[in-house]
């Protein structure tokens, strides 16, 4: 009975870890397609499944759909984009119906998995731009790094330990260093 029980706790302590990423997001296609090449052969390429992401330019709504207009960036192995990166090209996420332009703000990263639709053109200034288009099947908005998330052994400026506000040997003599 006790192995029962154990295995229970384990079992539901490692779904409650799980990723709540989605599957489509988090692991790779076989064939990965480039913003930039269903930009330059989009009839290519038009049905076949993408996983594109990178950061949101702006989101456009009309009566049928959303689009949120993204810059391509590479993708890590779990679908993030990394920040940074060289762009690829821009494209566009197309929604059904009516998404909160507030959840898609500008700067954030957002990964997309769909179906490519074709390429519509847009003007970008007073460039006539072809923005590939993927009518969404699932996406995930990525949250901001944190500091730690850079540091993870210690907090800047401080680098010992009770060197920093808040641990429990801060306030002791000598306590933080001042030479």
């Amino acid at each position: 009975m006790k192995k029962i029980l154990y295995f229970t706790v384990i079992l539901l302590w490692v779904t409650g870890c799980a990723s709540k990423l989605p599957q489509s997001i988090s692991e790779p296609l076989a064939e990965a397609i480039a913003v930039r090449q269903a930009q330059q052969a989009p009839d290519a390429f038009t049905g076949k499944r993408v996983r594109w992401g990178g950061e949101i330019l702006e989101v456009d709504n009309s009566e049928q759909h959303t689009d949120v207009l993204v810059v391509g960036r590479e993708l890590e192995k779990d679908g993030e984009p990394v920040e940074g990166s060289e762009a690829d090209a821009r494209f566009i996420a197309r929604f059904p119906g009516f998404q909160e332009p507030s959840d898609f703000p500008e700067g954030k990263r957002l990964t997309v998995s769909g179906t490519l639709a074709g390429v519509e053109v847009r003007k970008v200034g007073d460039y006539d731009y072809s923005y590939p288009v993927v009518n969404v099947g699932e996406f995930h908005r990525w949250p901001e790094k944190k500091v730690y998330d850079q540091y993870p052994y210690y907090y800047p400026p401080y680098y010992g330990w009770g060197r920093y506000p808040g641990h429990p040997w801060w306030g002791y003599p000598g306590y933080p260093y001042w030479w």
